[in-house]
């Protein structure tokens, strides 16, 4: 009986998703044996809707901006969301410069690094999954480093020295989808 317990076990976690949000924790599976989970405090939580989404929120703190997008699935991105979201922050942000320093990748995770107006830096971490995406704009990147840092033991952060953006992030994908055609049916 414990051979097929300890199968289930492992199944279990295996399945597990990527990124999850439950009560004030957010949850991020780094293996299948351990998972990072940050507490939050002081955030807010705005419900984004759209036709072709069966989830979707932001999230906002003082640390960073989170976007959740779990797409119907009869729903196309119109191109790579990575892609979608990093158009959609620079004219958002009405950014004039936004170059990439930094691109790691790690199994569902993206972190990016990006220069904006040779001024500030931007921390974006992109998490995916089937029909899931997370878009996480870290201000203060203390998230960014925690979860590269996880992911891989032998990252060092060289930008310590660099000025971060501290914005007051609040627009969605999802609530502009409609205007913009980001997704949409693939039927």
């Amino acid at each position: 009986m414990g051979f097929f317990k300890n199968i289930l076990k492992k199944i279990i976690r295996v399945s597990r998703p990527i990124f999850s949000m439950e009560a004030n924790e957010l949850n991020f599976k780094i293996d299948s044996d351990f998972f990072y989970t940050y507490t939050l405090e002081n955030f807010d939580v705005k419900t984004r809707h759209d036709p072709y989404t069966l989830d979707a929120f932001t999230l906002k703190t003082s640390n960073f901006y989170i976007e959740y997008i779990k797409v119907d699935e009869d729903t196309t991105w119109q191109g790579q969301a990575l892609s979608l979201y990093e158009n959609f922050l620079k004219e958002q942000l009405k950014l004039k410069k936004f170059e990439l320093l930094e691109n790691n990748e790690y199994e569902h995770y993206i972190f990016k690094i990006y220069k904006t107006d040779d001024e500030f830096l931007l921390h974006l971490i992109y998490i995916w999954e089937v029909s899931k995406d997370v878009f996480i704009l870290d201000f203060d990147r203390s998230l960014f480093k925690t979860l590269i840092s996880s992911l891989d033991k032998n990252y060092i952060y060289k930008y310590d020295k660099d000025k971060g953006i501290n914005i007051d992030f609040d627009c969605s994908l999802v609530k502009l989808n409609a205007f913009k055609n980001y997704f949409n049916s693939s039927m």
